[in-house]
């Protein structure tokens, strides 16, 4: 089978969980527990960031048909001249793909007769709409809602989203399939690498880690106020991620907590350095507001770095009872979870050794397997009416 996965309206690094997902299912294609051909299909910018996956049954063309943008306000031009001339883009692109997979939710390029699969990671623009203006929400309303409901085959990553593609969008539950994503066990293990070594000069003696882009609903706000009232004075907070421009609030946040100097924002941390920060972390705490799925506590358990975690939207699911659970809506709540797993080493010692056995269920094996099967389904039933 050949597979074409769409990549076009990806812009390298700057998605997170998204583009953790193809590049997961990519390493494992690459080890051939996937279809037999996988061909990328890539903007300019990921031509040459993917260039590296090219052999082993992955082949990256470039879609030159596919001007895409440099900044946002470009790229969706390019979205947009894309879905207004589809077939100006559908003539670069390999005539033999038999399973078209929208990886990154987007549904370019469209290829009409060709069966459709599309991963749909949340519906956070219905659940959260206070968060997106208006621009937004119609976007995400043309993009996943309306690429959910065209596609042969949806997948999404938990059973929460599941459940609100079908509450929400009024989806056909056999239409949709949840396939959680995996966590790489080379890199996010308890045993320290070099890695470790080099940075930990960098580091606070004693800290708690956040990995989180600075959007909206990664709380950031609530979780610095929430340090400031944290009992033990010497402990620090290390933040990661883009910033989005949002620097200045999270330091304005930060002086009105009276702890700027206890808070550090590393901005985006390499992918071999992240597994070290959070083995040298006294406990990762994560306040999030929503999540699809939700790596990051998931990598640090598999680190042996106990967790406290929110269990909003799919975090309940995919954390169980591995994490000292905490209510991202009350500061207090949050406060307490710190004190507590960073100051009863009891508990951080079960929550260690829970952790490491519940993320040892996330793998990318199972996740690109389960694609593999997927993609047969597809192509299997194409042709039928919706419902395969």
């Amino acid at each position: 089978m050949h597979v074409g996965l769409a990549l076009l309206t990806l812009f390298p690094g700057r998605v997170g969980g998204s583009e953790s997902n193809v590049q997961g299912l990519l390493s494992e294609f690459s080890r051939g527990r996937g279809p037999e051909r996988v061909t990328v299909l890539a903007n300019r910018h990921v031509a040459r960031a993917y260039a590296g996956w090219s052999g082993s049954g992955i082949a990256v063309h470039e879609v030159r048909s596919y001007r895409a943008g440099d900044r946002d306000a470009t790229r969706l031009l390019a979205m947009m001249a894309a879905a207004l001339a589809p077939r100006r883009v559908a003539k670069d692109v390999p005539k033999s793909i038999e399973v078209l997979h929208h990886a990154v939710t987007v549904p370019i390029p469209a290829l009409p007769g060709t069966p459709a699969v599309t991963t749909v990671y949340d519906l956070q623009h219905h659940d959260l709409p206070q968060l997106f203006s208006r621009g937004e929400r119609a976007f995400r309303r043309w993009a996943y809602d309306g690429a959910a409901r065209a596609a042969d085959l949806t997948l999404t990553t938990s059973d929460y989203s599941r459940g609100r593609l079908t509450d929400v969008l009024d989806i056909d539950p056999k239409r949709i399939e949840s396939i959680p994503m995996g966590i790489d066990h080379e890199r996010f293990r308890p045993a320290a690498t070099e890695a470790d070594e080099r940075i930990a000069p960098s580091l606070p003696e004693r800290f708690v880690l956040y990995p989180a882009n600075l959007w909206p609903h990664k709380n950031h706000a609530r979780l610095i106020e929430a340090f400031g009232r944290v009992k033990d004075r010497e402990l620090e907070l290390v933040l990661t991620g883009q910033t989005y421009g949002r620097e200045g609030e999270l330091r304005e946040a930060a002086a009105q907590a009276g702890v700027t100097k206890r808070v550090h924002h590393l901005g985006h941390v390499a992918p071999d350095e992240l597994p070290a920060l959070m083995r040298s972390a006294q406990a990762m705490v994560f306040p999030s507001l929503y999540e699809g799925f939700g790596s990051p506590p998931l990598e640090a358990m598999a680190c042996g770095c106990p967790v406290a975690s929110s269990r909003k939207a799919s975090l309940d699911e995919m954390v169980g009872d591995a994490a000292l659970a905490l209510d991202p809506d009350s500061v207090d709540s949050i406060a307490d979870s710190i004190d507590r797993v960073t100051g009863d080493l009891e508990l951080a010692s079960d929550l260690r050794e829970r952790g490491i056995r519940h993320a040892g269920g996330f793998t990318w094996q199972a996740c690109a397997e389960r694609h593999r099967y997927a993609y047969e389904r597809v192509a299997r039933n194409s042709g039928e009416q919706p419902g395969l």
